[in-house]
């Protein structure tokens, strides 16, 4: 984001209009997210996204929520699809032992 005026301004509308947060899904820098927090009476909803701070600073900064949006399952599916890969192709069974969860751990994951 080169400006937040934009959102600051997008914002403002949606709580006059009765919004009740502002998700801005790709802010990461921290000098528009302090700008947005200020400006704006609505809470802040943040993605998890490359370069953006933790969630520590961010909840200093007054950011309301942190989202990890569907990055978690995009990097498992992507380690997925390189582990079948590499089994399919060369047979080769060491990935398979990538820290893998028990089953007791997988049933308590439904219980």
């Amino acid at each position: 984001m080169k400006q937040p005026q934009e959102a600051i301004a997008r914002g403002n509308l949606y709580a006059s209009a009765g919004a009740d947060g502002l998700f801005l899904p790709a802010l990461v820098r921290l000098s528009d997210i302090e700008a947005i927090v200020g400006a704006t009476r609505l809470p802040l909803n943040v993605m998890a996204f490359p370069g953006l701070p933790d969630a520590a600073t961010l909840g200093k900064l007054g950011v309301r929520r942190l989202s990890a949006g569907s990055a978690i399952s995009q990097v498992l599916l992507g380690r997925a699809k390189a582990m079948t890969q590499d089994f399919l192709a060369h047979g080769r069974s060491e990935s398979l032992d990538d820290n893998p969860l028990s089953y007791a751990e997988i049933q308590r994951l439904f219980a």
